[in-house]
Parts: structure tokens; C-alpha cells; sequence
């Protein structure tokens, strides 16, 4: 039996069993009230309500269900009321844990926005820089080594180096240009990666001036992109010393385009999203538990107690705001269980 002081509430577990008599008296130790217990009444069967053996309650109901509808009829009003605590509908709205989780999708969206806006607008603009100085290095380089040979009208140093060129890694040709607008060396990385129609105009006329003539620029003015037998590609030009031609360098642009998605998708890119998203479900589901699980468990403890259980114990537990709702939810079962003593009084 719990026992409480009225006036500090200190709280006591009496054995009642051992009180002598119908009443009990004893001193509080935390202020010295004195309180009197008495003794609950011991409930005497009737002969229709006396413990009958096993072989007894099957002889007289040998349908289990007989028996279970007869002793629901004789629960009392009380035990009745209680039972429907497990029956307790439950509220509606939204629950808590979805507002959780909708908040951590909304930071994922807002992470992932930033990075595709930082994508759009940062990362083409980097590549588009280094793809520039590796063209211009690219066709610097080779105008550099094809000036004396090409002074010295050494065609054959000159075709060795146009083709030395185009077998770079990402370049897609390599071609020399006289003063007078004629191609005097020309090479394609693989003619196969263009389409049918242009792979035989190559084949049977050599290398067109007019893929070069697309390009709009002068000598370090920069790259142009340009469209080359279904193939998109960055030209650059540059300017061949002391003798008035230049030479052009194209670049696939589907190799840089690879190298932008492999980057993106790479495995190391991927483990970091999926370590991103599993510690976010990790944090949903421990922010979950730390707060719906004393709430559930103060729910229950409230309902049991609006259905007459007032000698239950309110254990506050959780955040420190369930804590103190725990314990606002505690003075008041007390206040009413004081309330509804003194008027049993």
C-alpha cells in the first residue's frame, strides 16, 4: 500500500497486512505529521463466488467461452473501466516523428540544391579553365616544335609531329595551316569515333579545311566549340613563329564530359552520400526515441490515471522539457488523489 504524507508528500509502502486492527498510526520523518492508515476491508465471497476446483468450473462449464462470458458479467463497474485503458483511441494529428523526418529532408534538399548550384555555376566554369590551358599547352607545345622544321619546309618532321599530336590523351586532331589557308598536316585520333559520312570524306579527300575553318578566333584568342562529324570538340588556335600559319588542336568534349560524371559518380562520391543519408536516419531514429518514448509512456501513465489509477508514479525521464512535464503531471495526479481523499473523508 502507498502511503502519503499530506503535508510534504513524502511518500511510504506499508505492508497491510501487518496492521493490527482496522486503523494504523504513525509519525511522517521528513515533518513529523502524524498519519493515520486504515486497514482496506477484506471482500468475502458469497457461495456463488467461492474458488471452486479445476474439475468443478469444467463440469459446470465445459464451453470455455460459457465461462469467460460469465465471469466478464460479474466484473465490477471499476475493473471494467479500467480495462478499456488498453482500448484508448489515439489522437489525431501529425505525428512527431514525421515532422522530424520532414525536417531532415528539407536540409537534404537544401543541401542538395546548394551543391547542384555550386555545380551549375562553379564547377563548368573550372573545367572550362583547365580544359583552355591544357589546349593552349597542348598547341603552344606543337607549334613550338614544327617552327624550325616547317621553316626548313621539312613536311615529313612536320607530319610526324601533327600525328604525334593527335595521339595525345582527349585530343581529337591536330593540324597545320600555311599562310595561303592550306593544310599541309592533318591527323584524326580515331576517325572511327565520327560518324559514316564524314569518315569517308576524310578518307577519300584527306583532312577538311573546313572543320577548321569553323573556328572564328585568332591565335590566343581562347577556344571555340565546334561540331565535327557528330562530335562536339574544343578548338584551339595558335600562331606558328616567323612563318604566318598556325596550327589548330581539337579536344573532345564527351572526354571531359566523362570526366565530369565520373568524378560525380565515382565510388568515393557515392560512399559519402550513402554515409550522409544512413547517419541521417540514425539521428531521426535516436531523436525519435528520446522523445516519443517518454511521451507514449506519459500518455499511458495520464490515461491510466484519468481512469481512477491514482496511486500510480510519474518517473520523469528524456529531454528536460519531457522531464518537466513528467513532474508537472506528477504534482498534479498528487493534488487530485489529496482532492479525492479528503473528500472520501
Amino acid at each position: 500500500m502507498l502511503v502519503i504524507c499530506e503535508d510534504c508528500a513524502k511518500k511510504y509502502y506499508i505492508d497491510e497486512t501487518r496492521i493490527k486492527g482496522d486503523k494504523a498510526k504513525f509519525t511522517c520523518n521528513g515533518c513529523g505529521h502524524i498519519i493515520i492508515v486504515e486497514k482496506p476491508p477484506v471482500e468475502v465471497l458469497s457461495s456463488d463466488e467461492k474458488v471452486l476446483p479445476d474439475e468443478a468450473i469444467i463440469a459446470r462449464y465445459p464451453d470455455e467461452n460459457q465461462l469467460e462470458e460469465e465471469q466478464q458479467s460479474k466484473v465490477p463497474p471499476s475493473t471494467n473501466v479500467a480495462k478499456e485503458k488498453y482500448f484508448v483511441p489515439k489522437g489525431k494529428g501529425v505525428p512527431i516523428r514525421s515532422y522530424i523526418f520532414l525536417t531532415m529532408i528539407m536540409g537534404f534538399a537544401v543541401i542538395s540544391a546548394a551543391f547542384f548550384y555550386l555545380y551549375i555555376n562553379y564547377i563548368p566554369q573550372i573545367i572550362n579553365n583547365q580544359i583552355e590551358l591544357r589546349t593552349s599547352s597542348i598547341t603552344e607545345s606543337f607549334s613550338g616544335v614544327i617552327t624550325k622544321p616547317l621553316l626548313l619546309r621539312n613536311y615529313l618532321q612536320v607530319n610526324k609531329e601533327a600525328q604525334r599530336t593527335s595521339k595525345l590523351p582527349g585530343v581529337a586532331y591536330a593540324a597545320v595551316v600555311n599562310k595561303k589557308g592550306i593544310v599541309i598536316a592533318g591527323f584524326f585520333s580515331d576517325i572511327t569515333r565520327f560518324d559514316r559520312e564524314f569518315e569517308t570524306q576524310v578518307k577519300e579527300k584527306g583532312f577538311p579545311v573546313s572543320v577548321l575553318a569553323q573556328n572564328k578566333l585568332g591565335a590566343g584568342d581562347g577556344y571555340s566549340r565546334i561540331t565535327v562529324g557528330g562530335q562536339v570538340i574544343f578548338d584551339t588556335v595558335a600562331a606558328i613563329p616567323d612563318s604566318g600559319g598556325e596550327v589548330h588542336v581539337g579536344i573532345y568534349v564527351s572526354e571531359v564530359d566523362n570526366a565530369i560524371s565520373n568524378a560525380l559518380l565515382s565510388p568515393v562520391t557515392i560512399s559519402v552520400l550513402c554515409s550522409i543519408l544512413l547517419v541521417g536516419l540514425l539521428i531521426l531514429y535516436l531523436l525519435t526515441r528520446m522523445i516519443t518514448k517518454p511521451m507514449h509512456q506519459l500518455t499511458d501513465v495520464a490515461n491510466r490515471i484519468s481512469l481512477g489509477e491514482l496511486d500510480l508514479v510519474i518517473t520523469p525521464s528524456g529531454p528536460r522539457e519531457m522531464r518537466e512535464l513528467a513532474t508537472a503531471f506528477e504534482r498534479m495526479r498528487y493534488s487530485i488523489k489529496a482532492a479525492v481523499d479528503r473528500l472520501g473523508k
